[in-house]
């Protein structure tokens, strides 16, 4: 009877020095995505350049790197693509800071803060983070409102002289898809131009710009819509100066797979 009292002992002994032993569950490590962009299937700038695409990194479904960026080039009047250029995307709580990196010898760079409720935009926020000094002050915020689960309108005001204020008011038909967009620039409350955006032609494919929408103005516009829209129409009109309008048109001549989904890369000969 003792002997089979010890071996019980022993065998409770055993399993609970076991059971201590056992590491606690870790979670499983990031499900990595890849996919590529050419600039002039998605930004629709220039023509069709090979070494031109973005490559984007997703963990989980989150968009959490991006390599390549447009940067403005005062002197030429045009953007200039640089394929090594890195933006970080970090998600806390409601919040996403998308951080556009520079190289090693730069003074700082911009970061962009984003407020989001219920998975929607809901606030827009940019700041200059130098090196040495850190943070700046608001350079800028933007306010998003909805309607029926759409944007309805936006209001971007820039702190400061002159009390610049923009606000963008967004129409769409009944398939969810972005019709038109009224973009009022505002200066001392007094109302300089009106700029107004047609979009047309509109395709039956998924759209690939809904995951993509904090990387750029551009992939914001496109990714209002259920579908992608292949024509813009831009007209600005000055509302002090007595000057013609100007009117811009921009197409996108996108390429299908055979299924109809629009491919933003594919092998070039």
């Amino acid at each position: 009877m003792k002997k089979l009292l010890y071996l019980s002992l022993a065998l409770s002994l055993f399993s609970c020095s076991s059971s201590d032993d056992t590491p606690a569950d870790t979670p499983p490590p990031p499900v990595i995505q890849t996919e590529k962009a050419y600039t002039y299937c998605s930004d629709g700038a220039g023509t069709l350049n090979p070494k031109e695409f973005y490559e984007f990194t997703f963990e989980n479904d989150k968009l959490t790197n991006i390599k390549g960026r447009f940067y403005p080039i005062y002197v030429q009047f045009e953007n200039l693509f640089f394929a090594d250029h890195i933006t970080k995307l970090s998600y806390i709580n409601n919040k996403v800071v998308v951080s556009q990196l520079e190289e090693a010898n730069a003074v700082g760079h911009n970061e962009y803060h984003y407020t989001m409720d219920n998975n929607r935009l809901s606030k827009k926020e940019h700041y200059y983070v130098n090196n040495s000094t850190g943070t700046s002050s608001l350079s800028f915020a933007k306010t998003y409102t909805y309607e029926q689960d759409k944007l309805k309108s936006a209001h971007l005001v820039f702190p400061g002289p002159g009390n610049y204020e923009y606000f963008t008011t967004y129409y769409y038909d009944n398939s969810s898809n972005l019709t038109k967009s009224e973009f009022l620039e505002r200066i001392n409350g007094v109302d300089n131009k009106m700029t107004t955006t047609i979009y047309s032609d509109f395709d039956s494919a998924a759209n690939p710009f809904k995951k993509l929408y904090l990387i750029n103005d551009t992939f914001f516009e496109k990714s209002l819509s259920v579908n992608n829209f292949r024509k813009k129409e831009t007209t600005v009109v000055n509302l002090v100066l007595s000057i013609p309008p100007k009117t811009s048109i921009k197409t996108w001549n996108y390429k299908y797979d055979a299924n109809g989904q629009i491919l933003l890369y594919f092998p070039v000969p």
